[in-house]
């Protein structure tokens, strides 16, 4: 995460954009895989040892990695994350949690995935 507004760049936003048709896209399939995680949980973009990309939600404490996929960007949805703040509104949650993202980062672990 970063105060910073960044946007995706590289080869991380190529292959969102082949996946997804946009970031728009993207971001509108993110947002609602952790709109429907019921109760607590997270939603993930996950890449596999291709660097295809996928969006899943775990409930909980779960985690992705016994799916042989590499976390790449995850959100909690677990109403500690967002209560104080934003009390029940998780989509305005959601939507802001988009502007803190380290895009760098992320690019950075979607191109050294299994390391």
């Amino acid at each position: 995460m970063t105060p910073e507004k960044k946007k995706p760049f590289g080869k991380l936003l190529e292959a969102i954009e082949r996946t997804y048709g946009s970031f728009e896209n993207f971001k509108a399939t993110f947002s609602k895989a952790a709109m429907e995680r019921f109760g607590s949980g997270w939603a993930w973009l996950v890449s596999d040892e291709n660097g295809d990309l996928k969006i899943i939600s775990t409930p909980n404490q779960d985690v992705p990695l016994q799916l042989t996929v590499k976390p790449v960007l995850e959100i909690d949805v677990w109403e500690h994350a967002y209560y104080l703040k934003y009390q029940n509104r998780r989509a305005e949650y959601i939507e802001n949690w988009f502007n803190l993202i380290d895009w760098e980062k992320a690019e950075n672990i979607y191109l050294n995935p299994f390391k």
